[in-house]
């Protein structure tokens, strides 16, 4: 999972990263450093936002698919 995807689930939900912080139980800091590239996406982080979003293996591999497609 990488920042581009935690922008993607964000925006789709129509969520501000204050609000899509608070669904993830982490800072609005680190939305904002994992979306910028700043930090990497720990499997902790991964685990919050598939728990939180009901994001199944299949989705999971459709965002990563469409994302990599839009950057090439």
């Amino acid at each position: 999972m990488s920042g581009e995807f935690i922008r993607v689930i964000r925006t789709t939900h129509h969520l501000s990263v204050r609000d899509f912080a608070k669904r993830i139980q982490v800072s609005p800091s680190l939305v904002s450093r994992l979306e910028g590239g700043g930090r990497n996406v720990t499997k902790r982080i991964e685990g919050r936002v598939i728990g939180a979003f009901g994001i199944c293996e299949d989705k999971l591999a459709s965002i990563n698919l469409l994302i990599n497609e839009i950057k090439n």
